[in-house]
């Protein structure tokens, strides 16, 4: 390892050759620090995060060496080191110069998170009682683009009964939201949490896959003359509303977030003297 004009370099290569068989000077890499962020993410105080990245591009060094690549005071570097060793994420060796650190294998990362997780799913119950002894009895908020419907996805989740939509235009099918889509779909169908609703007539004449990954006795499709730029979803004791941008993403949807039972349960009445009156999907053709 080398410094250069403020610069850590990690020798990649002692010398390189040239045709005719020199040696003419030292090939050097930069050491940028790229995971830095992610590892604090997971637990990791800056210094620590920085000395364990900077440990798996140096292999077994000194105190000295760690400090000078990872850019960390050497007397930071002891007490970061002594935190790294208790999550077991550095190894210590012994050569004839005194000691050696070495990172741990990167999997201790990811059982560092699973027992975050363990320990996590110990204690939810108590905070979700908690959390719900403070809720109002109603109330109304707003939310954003892919994160507030992700929220509204992880709700319905949470609950067991059906959950129904009113002018749907294939927004969950936004591709940012491709993975999420794919869980909520599949733990719905685990659960048994039947997924209803009403899509704006366009959705069978242009997005036939969109449509064509729900149950078809669950969906029915409004007339022609029907069409708006809104949807609704409704579900146990939340109605969630948003315009959609012609874009057609949610990225940057406002949606106007309701909890009211009173509301949700007008709004099912509602639903159902809409779905009596809809087309179902078998009779779309003459629809």
């Amino acid at each position: 390892m080398l410094d250069y004009n403020n610069q850590s370099y990690i020798i990649i290569d002692e010398w390189q050759i040239s045709p005719h068989g020199d040696k003419y000077h030292h090939i050097l890499s930069p050491f940028d620090f790229m995971y830095t962020d992610v590892l604090q993410q997971i637990g990791l105080s800056k210094n620590e995060a920085k000395i364990y990245e900077a440990l798996l591009s140096l292999g077994p060094s000194n105190i000295s060496s760690i400090s000078s690549v990872g850019k960390v005071n050497r007397r930071n570097v002891y007490d970061s080191m002594n935190n790294l060793l208790k999550r077991n994420l550095v190894i210590v060796l012994r050569d004839t110069k005194g000691k050696l650190y070495k990172a741990a294998e990167p999997k201790r990362l990811n059982e560092m998170l699973q027992s975050q997780k363990q320990k996590i799913s110990k204690i939810l119950p108590t905070i979700k009682s908690l959390y719900n002894t403070k809720l109002p009895a109603e109330q109304a908020y707003i939310t954003r683009g892919v994160e507030g419907t992700k929220n509204f996805w992880n709700f319905v989740m949470s609950q067991d009964g059906p959950v129904l939509f009113i002018g749907g235009k294939g927004a969950w099918h936004d591709k940012d939201l491709e993975d999420e889509r794919k869980n909520y779909f599949k733990t719905c169908k685990i659960k048994g949490i039947e997924i209803k609703g009403l899509f704006d007539h366009i959705v069978y004449q242009n997005q036939k896959e969109v449509y064509s990954e729900y149950n078809p006795e669950h969906i029915r499709f409004f007339p022609k003359d029907y069409s708006t730029s809104a949807s609704i979803d409704i579900c146990a004791d939340r109605v969630i509303m948003f315009p959609m941008p012609k874009e057609k993403t949610v990225q940057n949807t406002t949606i106007f977030n309701i909890v009211s039972q009173p509301l949700a349960d007008s709004y099912r009445k509602w639903f159902d003297h809409l779905w009596e009156n809809a087309i179902p999907t078998n009779e779309m053709k003459n629809g």
